[in-house]
């Protein structure tokens, strides 16, 4: 009878091992996080900052990790093969290409903006009604570079609307993305320059001359696209949604960001 006792012991305490090693194997499973790369445009830093947290604490499997630079070369990376899972572009035709090109999918816009023409906070310059006789007048002009910055598209379409952008060439200041620019003007290294109202509205040392009318370039909007070699793609959709969510939205707001159509 004893030892028909210890045979039962010996059998349950096995179990009990066996039921703990797979409650253990179950516990890393759920524990594992997914590792999301999204590269999104400079002018989305501050308003991701926020919106980061916000998502990983509802979706705790996710972590995310972001890169910020200008759109055009967000698309030259993904379009390279860069290992990045998602974009965030500050322009539709950068979206539109990795498209065209089969490198991305799920084209969304989540977000617009507004582009202003700032000066440094100390600017002593003369005021101008006419946006043409101010920009004319600057020394030095901080301009994204419209080959990889849609900021600087932005404005270089203003520019050659007012039939000023060639005859300012020479004034011009390039940046590789529009923080650049807002850097450049906040330290004093242009007198003026062109960015987002939403830069403009981070930085105590600049100051918005005015806001660009809106038929002086192209609308700017923000779209969001999944890469097509990502391994995750229902992750990425399930944050590129988040991005139009109300909690998101009322991040960007609070950056000044408008709403996408």
């Amino acid at each position: 009878m004893k030892l028909k006792n210890l045979g039962i012991l010996t059998v349950l305490f096995l179990l009990a091992i066996l039921t703990a090693c797979g409650n253990t194997a179950n516990s890393s499973k759920k524990e594992e996080k997914i590792d999301l790369h999204i590269s999104a445009a400079a002018s989305l830093k501050d308003a991701i900052d926020e919106i980061k947290p916000l998502y990983e604490k509802k979706y705790p499997s996710t972590k995310l990790t972001f890169d910020f630079a200008g759109s055009g070369q967000i698309r030259e990376r993904v379009t390279s093969g860069a290992p990045i899972d998602g974009v965030l572009f500050a322009s539709e035709s950068d979206i539109d290409k990795l498209v065209q090109a089969k490198k991305a999918t799920s084209k969304a816009e989540f977000a617009q903006n507004t582009l202003v023409l700032i000066e440094p906070t100390s600017s002593k310059s003369k005021k101008s009604a006419d946006l043409a006789e101010k920009l004319k007048a600057y020394q030095k002009f901080a301009l994204g570079d419209p080959e990889s910055v849609p900021a600087g598209k932005y404005g270089k379409e203003t520019l050659e609307k007012l039939n000023l952008y060639d005859g300012m060439k020479d004034q011009l200041v390039l940046a590789s993305d529009v923080r650049q620019v807002l850097s450049y003007v906040a330290v004093g290294n242009a007198d003026a320059g062109f960015v987002y109202e939403t830069d403009a509205l981070i930085s105590k040392k600049v100051s918005v001359v005015q806001s660009i009318p809106d038929d002086l370039h192209a609308p700017i909007g923000y779209y969001s696209g999944i890469v097509t070699d990502t391994e995750h793609k229902k992750n990425v959709e399930s944050f590129m949604k988040f991005m139009r969510s109300e909690e998101a939205q009322k991040v960007l707001k609070q950056y000044g960001f408008k709403p996408g159509k």
